[in-house]
């Protein structure tokens, strides 16, 4: 239960959080980095996980997507020009849509239902690694296609930029900072960690890797998808690049949690 000033200041957090991160988007949605079912989705996105974890944990959810929100696009602009001539940049000058917002968006407010309903708080793990996984995707894929040599995750042969599943050292370099910004970023998810099985570790730094480490296998895990399953049909289905992205924040944010019980983790 919240009491005094530990309740004002999550008041006030939260209704910074929730300004600045309101702000950003609107900004970006001002400077056409985003299109309109973006910038809908995102607001709508916000306030979900806002519901859904609450005051205690609201904000460092929103404070986490937003995180991901401004890295992302920044990281986008790295050698735009270069990646627009090997035709493999975001389209409409790396403007985002809905679907973007979905791909990457999903698989957090999965988590965050999750936990409105069980109030099992190492989902909140499971959000933060899925969040890392679609950053560490994006710094993989913007910063990889602009100087790297990728060769395809499943054989190790050379292949063009821009092809599914192909992956490169400094795209793998980058997908560790991205993995690593987001698992920084979600600390602010301050709370007593508490271990019945080793009481005696860092828990918080086990907190950060478990995110560390599930954001860059979760990135790897799309790649693989994107080399084997990528634009594949299934029946009257074609599994595109957005359905990919679900599916490896899923899995980022399920080895999160996977790695939290392996050392019983209780926020």
């Amino acid at each position: 239960m919240l009491f005094g000033g530990h309740l004002h200041f999550l008041v006030t957090v939260t209704a910074l959080t929730v300004l600045i991160a309101f702000l950003l988007v609107l900004y970006a949605y001002l400077k056409r980095k985003i299109n309109t079912s973006a910038f809908i989705g995102t607001l709508t996105l916000g306030v979900l996980i806002l519901l859904t974890l609450e005051l205690e944990f609201g904000y460092a959810g929103l404070f986490a997507l937003l995180a991901f929100f401004l890295f992302g696009n920044l990281v986008t602009k790295y050698k735009y020009e270069m990646k627009a001539k090997l035709g493999v940049a975001e389209r409409n000058k790396g403007m985002r849509d809905i679907k973007n917002v979905l791909g990457n968006g999903l698989s957090p407010l999965i988590f965050a239902v999750l936990y409105a309903f069980s109030r099992d708080t190492v989902l909140l793990l499971g959000f933060s690694g899925a969040i890392a996984t679609a950053c560490s995707d994006t710094f993989s894929t913007e910063i990889g296609q602009a100087e790297g040599n990728p060769r395809l995750i499943t054989t190790l042969k050379k292949v063009p930029v821009g092809t599914n599943g192909g992956v490169s050292l400094p795209g793998l370099g980058a997908a560790l900072l991205g993995s690593g910004l987001i698992a920084l970023v979600s600390l602010a998810f301050k709370l007593d960690l508490v271990s019945g099985a080793q009481p005696h570790l860092n828990l918080k730094a086990i907190f950060f890797l478990a995110c560390f480490l599930a954001g860059f296998l979760g990135c790897l895990m799309d790649s693989l998808l994107g080399a084997t399953l990528e634009d594949k049909h299934f029946y009257k289905f074609r599994l595109n690049k957005h359905g990919v992205n679900i599916i490896a924040t899923l899995f980022g944010g399920i080895f999160a949690i996977a790695l939290g019980y392996s050392f019983d983790i209780k926020l």
